[in-house]
């Protein structure tokens, strides 16, 4: 266990290289969790405007986290070295819980060595260490729960309590992990667990409790049970596709996971598929490949005998993650961290199904197929963590060339407090010494009917805004096309080579951003 931290510890410290050539996140949404961090801290508000609650974050338990920078260090220190303190400590977790399930499940080392290794050599699920967001405190408490409930005797009760934490904790770190308590109280009827309904009454309490606090604060702060953030996004997402449950919809969220694979390898798939004849390309035939071998990897992982309990709980919680949202709101999100599961087990799945197409399809001798496999982790980790630290420099050169940029053109030429909007609200709201209005949908639930109905330019004028920045696609999405006397003052555009690479591995923000003074 000790050296499958390390390892994480290693391959980690690569990609936090990247920081040397452009210093801090390669999302945009990533400084929307400093923001209402950092007024929560100092201004004692959990919302994303000082004195105003309201969401803005999917995530009381992480906003918890960063507000806690603030309040230790005053906002001195900047985020980026806090957030890597965090990575480092969850990759930790990750690493050795993985493990300790896999042997705890019968596997030999070996096995569960692959099992654990991979996720470190993976560099999208590592890449998920730098933008400080709560998708890996997502993963190590699911994998925590897991461990905890399939437990062995004799503390029965005390790993109870504990799964009850960690389950209630992942509810108030990411919405849809609600779930995963029922699932594994569920589970006890399935895997025979020998769980009494005493466990169960004593986990499922303290989860429950959590989660009230959960909706607690989604009612304090925007009036509704989920996040306000929920309906700004399905607008982002699907409003050219026919909405988040169209079959459209649901096609190229699955279509996109499949373009995602070839792109832990190479930054070479820049390429967008779209078409039938597209499909028959080399990078769809990659795809599908590699979809098939990390199919081939669950099944043998399944067929093992004894049946490993607590690995087969994760690929179930994994995959109902994914088809949740694949009904709910099909989308990958941002370099696919909506589901870090997906993302943790893509490796490992496709090891493994090397292995057993060595082991059991071409019969080698268990050395050479450990020793084949050994050398392919470490071919694919080279190109993956190769892939994703330049995919890193350009994402975070991006959000600094353009919205760093104007954040400080505004705090030069603008007075504080000028009434800004817009679109992208992280960066510029970080760093800008007044107030933005949001019109991406995340934090005034009334704004959503302005939104949809493209009546952005009359919010605005409720909202008496004298500046609105917009992506370069924004004049005609957002209703702003009819609006005469729109003065621009400013535009930034990243190169568009880098800026391709970052859209098409992250969907870090649109090439361009413009400001423009309102008539």
């Amino acid at each position: 266990m000790l050296l499958v931290v390390l390892l994480y510890a290693t391959t980690f410290s690569i990609l936090i290289s990247a920081l040397r050539v452009q210093y801090g996140f390669p999302l945009d949404d990533s400084y929307i969790h400093q923001t209402v961090a950092r007024n929560f801290a100092l201004h004692h508000t959990l919302g994303f405007v000082i004195g105003q609650r309201s969401s803005g974050a999917t995530s009381l338990l992480w906003e918890i986290l960063q507000a806690s920078d603030y309040k230790l260090f005053g906002g001195v220190a900047h985020p980026v070295p806090y957030n890597l303190a965090l990575s480092f400590l969850f990759f930790s977790i990750i690493g050795s819980v993985l493990y300790l399930i896999a042997r705890q499940d019968g596997m030999s080392w070996r096995l569960a060595g692959i099992l654990a290794v991979a996720p470190a050599l993976t560099g999208n699920f590592m890449w998920l260490g730098l933008i400080g967001m709560e998708h890996l405190l997502f993963v190590a408490l699911s994998l925590l729960a897991i461990e905890c409930w399939f437990q062995d005797p004799p503390s029965r009760s005390g790993t109870a309590i504990w799964t009850g934490i960690f389950t209630g904790l992942a509810a108030l770190t990411r919405p849809e992990a609600i779930v995963l308590a029922p699932l594994l109280l569920l589970s006890s009827y399935f895997y025979k667990t020998g769980r009494r309904r005493k466990d169960m009454l004593i986990a499922g309490s303290i989860w429950a409790f959590m989660v009230l606090i959960e909706l607690a604060a989604n009612i304090w702060t925007s009036g509704s049970l989920m996040p306000a953030t929920l309906k700004g996004r399905s607008w982002l997402y699907f409003h050219t596709t026919g909405g988040p449950h169209s079959l459209h919809s649901i096609a190229r969220y699955c279509g996109a996971w499949v373009q995602r694979l070839p792109r832990q390898f190479s930054t070479h798939f820049t390429e967008q598929l779209a078409t039938l004849h597209q499909i028959k390309s080399v990078f769809a035939f990659i795809g599908i490949v590699l979809l098939l071998l990390c199919l081939t990897g669950a099944y043998f992982l399944l067929r093992h005998r004894p049946l490993p309990a607590r690995f087969s709980f994760l690929l179930l919680w994994a995959a109902i993650h994914f088809l949740t949202y694949m009904f709910t709101f099909p989308a990958s999100g941002h370099g696919g961290r909506y589901q870090p599961l997906t993302l943790l087990l893509f490796f490992p799945l496709l090891f493994v199904g090397v292995y057993g197409i060595f082991r059991h399809g071409i019969r080698l001798p268990r050395q050479w197929s450990i020793g084949l496999v050994a050398i392919i982790m470490l071919v694919s980790g080279i190109a993956s963590l190769r892939t994703w630290y330049r995919v890193t420099v350009d994402g975070i050169g991006h959000i600094n060339q353009v919205h760093g940029e104007i954040a400080a053109w505004m705090n030069a030429n603008l007075p504080p407090d000028a009434r800004v909007a817009a679109f992208d609200i992280g960066r510029i709201s970080y760093d800008w010494h007044g107030q933005i209005i949001d019109l991406g949908g995340l934090v005034d639930p009334s704004y959503y009917h302005f939104l949809a109905e493209g009546k952005v330019p009359t919010y605005l004028r409720l909202q008496h805004a004298q500046y609105v920045i917009l992506p370069d696609s924004g004049i005609e999405d957002m209703g702003f096309a009819k609006v005469h006397g729109m003065q621009k003052l400013l535009s930034k555009c990243s190169e568009h080579e880098p800026w391709l690479l970052g859209f098409r591995y992250t969907i870090h923000a649109t090439r361009c951003q413009e400001l423009y003074r309102i008539p």
